[in-house]
């Protein structure tokens, strides 16, 4: 399995170890050491191969250095106390990125910054009376400064013209739960958000020329600090989604999306739809949702040329079966399938379930697991296993999180992902369903399903410190610093894991650390010598178990502050070598007093 880490950018390195220096002799002067963390980046969007100006929140800053980027893709110009103003590189691919602020305190923890290639408007708070224009394709960088704020912009569009519209907050480390409204040029409300997405979406086709206003609220009308949000407006072909949503090893699939080039009518969901042959498994790795809920599966966003908007394909270790087109909403309709299997299906109907059928033997184990909220959708699933006669047997739980790690970990999941032994031979049934699927349902509400054999494989976590802290990798020469890997065991998998750092710079060690077999979390010690130079640069952590040799890659998890602490995966784990401060003061032995 690949390393998740993207490549460095050489050009940039030289200007990552600038801001480095500089604050060094700040670091070098501190007797104590502190625990810089960021609470907000604003704005959180920057255009690629542009300058933008960024503000610094947060708390034990001391001096302000620079702002990084695991791949290089951010070079600071210049630092104006809590103003880091930086160049993005004009190759960074359009996205989330994660940005570490360099300090005379050590490294901050990261926050996340949207790339676009459009032009951004930086938003000043505005009466609610008053519109802010945006460029058609353009994004606003905006905030709520106040409860029940609501913020207006305007567009101007043609008659016929398709446009996009999202509004990112949660992804972007903010609050705000945006609820969007669409009015056109004679004041009618044309299109509203879905109260159910966490950041909604919209595609409309203009009726007329003529100016449209587009009003941002949140959901539940509430404003803190990290309020903060972007709204984005792109026009054209756009990518919506694929069926299946998974492929094994290879594939094809059917890309679906709103007037695709060389894309054809497809009936079912109003959409244009163009097939598309993957032969062979693709490298990249991301996730669909930045949270370590639950236990996730590696995949990738499938971008097109010439459009916007991207589709998760999960990377199944089952072959992939598609939900059939006939009805399956009764025990009697129930699909059959042959474990190991990953169903790709989606609920359609207002209250719609889905039924499958397995032939299973006595005291044989099935790995049972749905897959809706850690897709990134707002779904609530349940699956049930049930016998011939329709005897409700077992509901399949969600995972359980390991016991007393020391730490707080978001391992939580609504998705049921359990195993299950079968008490008899014969024919068993199993229904899913979504509880929100009353309300709720579409094309758009994909799910998946896997049954298989339990397999035996690990999922590994990283977390700076002792887990507590909201500061970044830093290591002091001639000192050392520590992680805590945290190990998630699934498909009866009890063997020792080893762990063991790779990319550590110059002067930097670490011995290989055991999670011992039945043991959630191991500690790993980096040292630095005397001799370390300063440096910064991501480092990566390899987990393998001894049973067969596999290896998987340690997902960094980091700790952000702010009005609503998260914790979530980042893009990489950075390491920030510092000079040895000054010694502490010697204690001056107290004086006998004389009697």
């Amino acid at each position: 399995m690949s390393s998740h880490l993207p490549k460095r950018r050489p050009n940039h390195l030289a200007g990552m170890l600038a801001c480095l220096l500089i604050g060094i002799t700040a670091a070098s002067q501190r007797v104590t050491a502190a625990t810089p963390s960021v609470t907000v980046l604003f704005p959180p969007v920057v255009r690629a191969g542009q300058a933008a100006s960024i503000t610094v929140s947060g708390g034990d800053l001391g001096t302000l250095t620079g702002l990084v980027s695991a791949g290089g893709e951010l070079e600071t110009s210049s630092v104006t106390k809590s103003v880091i103003n930086v160049t993005v590189s004009g190759d960074t691919r359009a996205g989330l990125l994660d940005a570490w602020t360099l300090t005379s305190t050590g490294l901050s923890n990261p926050r996340a910054l949207l790339v676009v290639t459009h032009p951004v408007k930086v938003v000043a708070e505005t009466p609610d009376s008053q519109a802010t224009a945006i460029s058609l394709p353009g994004t606003a960088a905006a905030k709520l400064d106040r409860t029940a704020d609501r913020d207006v912009f305007a567009f101007t569009g043609q008659s016929g013209q398709l446009v996009h519209l999202a509004c990112r907050s949660r992804s972007l480390d903010g609050t705000v739960s945006p609820v969007l409204t669409v009015h056109g040029p004679k004041g009618r409300e044309l299109a509203h958000s879905f109260v159910h997405q966490v950041e909604p979406k919209l595609t409309l086709k203009l009726p007329a020329d003529g100016r449209y206003l587009v009003t941002v609220v949140d959901r539940g009308f509430q404003q803190d600090a990290a309020s903060l949000y972007a709204l984005t407006l792109e026009t054209g072909p756009r990518l919506q989604a694929t069926f299946p949503t998974a492929i094994c090893g290879g594939g094809n699939l059917l890309v679906l999306g709103h007037e695709l080039p060389f894309g054809t009518a497809h009936p079912p969901t109003g959409l244009s739809a163009l097939p598309v042959a993957f032969d062979q498994f693709l490298s990249h790795r991301s996730w669909p949702d930045r949270r370590p809920v639950g236990v996730l599966d590696g995949g990738f966003r499938m971008k097109m040329s010439e459009c916007s908007g991207t589709a998760w394909i999960t990377h199944s270790h089952e072959p992939v079966v598609t939900e059939t087109t006939d009805r399956n909403d009764t025990a009697a309709t129930a699909q059959p399938i042959d474990p190991p299997v990953r169903i790709c299906g989606a609920f359609e109907r207002s209250a719609d379930v889905d039924w499958y059928t397995v032939e299973v033997k006595k005291g044989e184990t099935l790995e049972i697991s749905g897959w809706g909220e850690r897709l990134g959708q707002s779904m609530r699933l349940e699956a049930i296993v049930h016998d011939r006669a329709g005897k409700a047997l077992a509901t399949i739980a969600p995972p359980v999180a390991p016991k007393k790690i020391g730490f707080d970990f978001p391992f939580s999941t609504y998705d049921p992902h359990a195993s299950w032994k079968a008490p008899a031979d014969g024919r068993f049934t199993i229904v899913v369903r979504d509880i929100f699927g009353g309300s709720v349902f579409g094309p758009d509400r994909v799910y998946q399903l896997v049954i298989s054999p339990p397999r035996k494989r690990i999922q590994a976590f990283s977390v700076v410190g002792d887990g507590k802290t909201h500061s970044g990798l830093s290591i002091a020469a001639g000192g050392e610093s520590t992680l805590q890997v945290l190990a998630i065991r699934m498909g009866g998998s009890d063997s020792p894991i080893e762990v063991t750092a790779e990319g550590l710079p110059d002067g930097v060690t670490a011995a290989t650390v055991t999670v011992a077999a039945g043991k959630p979390v191991a500690t790993l010690t980096l040292k630095a010598t005397a001799q370390a130079k300063p440096t910064l640069s991501p480092i990566r952590l390899v987990a393998k178990t001894g049973t067969d040799n596999s290896s998987w890659p340690v997902l960094p998890v980091a700790h952000l502050p702010g009005p609503a602490p998260a914790r979530r995966v980042t893009d990489a784990l950075m390491l920030s070598v510092t000079p040895a401060g000054p010694p502490p003061p010697k204690k001056t032995p107290a004086k006998k007093k004389t009697p």
